[in-house]
């Protein structure tokens, strides 16, 4: 039988989150990436494995599974950035091979070459270095090759970072009796986190996303549990309609300066129209306030379909590309919902003059059915690739909001 408090990658073990069970479930996995399998039904990763512990193939197994992309992705949303990871690990070189200096010379011969090798080397000339020997070289040793990192998960980032495993997964077949199995996995895995001196990442939490209204918030809210649903447990919204808060650009605005006067550490994306009033907003943050890193202000990328959109204004009925002017989130939401029943696309109309900018106002005609039909499409769900595939506009979009503090 396995340790029950062990991790791995691929069939290698990563001892490091033994001591921090837990809290490596609830940073690495979902609750849809709890599986009960036979063992002859699991994932070929983890059959091959368990089969070292286990004779009967009939054995039911309870594990977390999911890509290693995937737990990278969850990680970095938490704070495990590319460059949060390479600041640790400029950090952890320098006392790494100092350390290390003290103990060669002692005989073993294969020790100190190995740490011959390693001096004077850069990032990129390690990271390099490690793709070539490979992962079970890696392991061989223990840690990311010779390194005694503090921060064990980010060991696990730089593991997945330079030696691209297919999987990351954990059993607990024999600790799964003292689960609740009305409770999801997040419920029960109740974490408590606690303060060190060490050299950590510091976990941020889930990420706060403002948007400039509630139909803004039920768009985005329910894209991301239908097409990315191993995400949706670190993204929290404004919940516009129990707490009567009002929308709009200039609101989100003072949202921001709320959040950033009482100093909160939690990151949070401000998302405003692609729009003039957005646009305008994001001006008057970057002219009037300092934010904090945790802080993100940003507008909605330019949308391809933006680019030659038809439009009603003073000068009737024209197609302009409307990026910067008018771009909302509906144009984000396929050509499926943005069509009307004659199969044309539902105009923008422009509606007020922005003197400072010089430019018209506009909104998407009938945007309520446009929204309507989206949600009605991520509410029957399906498989979230083929989804990604249909809404491409939403996906790239979504990305645009994983990516905001990479």
């Amino acid at each position: 039988m396995s340790d029950e408090r062990d991790f791995y990658v691929d069939s290698q073990p990563f001892s490091d989150l033994a001591m921090n069970w837990e809290m490596a479930c609830s940073l690495c996995f979902s609750d849809s990436d709890f599986y009960e399998r036979t063992i002859a039904e699991a994932h070929p990763i983890v059959r091959d494995k368990v089969r070292e512990w286990y004779d009967d193939e009939d054995t039911i197994l309870r594990y977390l599974y999911a890509p290693a992309e995937k737990v990278r992705r969850r990680m970095g949303f938490q704070g495990y950035t590319v460059k949060s990871c390479r600041e640790l690990w400029e950090r952890a070189y320098a006392r790494h091979i100092a350390q290390v200096e003290e103990l060669s010379g002692a005989g073993h011969a294969d020790f100190d070459e190995e740490i011959e090798a390693q001096k004077g080397l850069t990032f990129e000339e390690w990271t390099d270095r490690e793709e070539q020997l490979g992962l079970k070289h890696m392991l061989r040793w223990g840690s990311v090759h010779l390194f005694d990192f503090n921060d064990m998960f980010a060991d696990l980032a730089l593991t997945i970072d330079v030696y691209k495993p297919e999987a990351v997964w954990t059993d607990f077949t024999s600790t799964y009796d003292e689960f609740d199995p009305s409770l999801p996995l997040h419920a029960n895995l109740n974490l408590q986190p606690h303060d060190t001196d060490l050299d950590f990442i510091k976990t941020t939490g889930n990420v706060l996303i403002l948007t400039e209204g509630s139909s803004d918030t039920k768009i985005l809210s329910s894209a991301i549990r239908a097409i990315y649903p191993e995400y949706a447990d670190m993204y929290e919204f404004v919940d516009f309609d129990e707490f009567k808060v009002d929308g709009g650009a200039s609101m989100v605005t003072k949202m921001v300066k709320t959040f950033a006067g009482v100093r909160t550490t939690q990151r949070i994306i401000a998302l405003f129209d692609n729009d003039v009033a957005g646009l305008e907003q994001i001006g008057i943050l970057d002219r009037s306030v300092c934010l904090p890193p945790s802080f993100r202000v940003m507008a909605l990328p330019d949308v391809p379909v933006g680019n030659n959109y038809p439009t009603i204004g003073p000068g009737g009925l024209r197609t302009m590309n409307v990026n910067g002017s008018a771009c909302s989130i509906e144009l984000f939401l396929g050509l499926e919902a943005l069509k009307d029943n004659s199969g044309q696309l539902r105009p923008i109309r422009w509606k007020s003059w922005d003197k400072s900018a010089e430019l018209y106002q506009g909104a998407l005609e009938d945007k309520g059915y446009a929204t309507k039909s989206f949600l009605s499409a991520m509410k029957a769900g399906g498989d979230p690739q083929a989804l990604r595939a249909r809404f491409s506009e939403m996906d790239g979009l979504l990305n645009y909001i994983f990516c905001a503090f990479d």
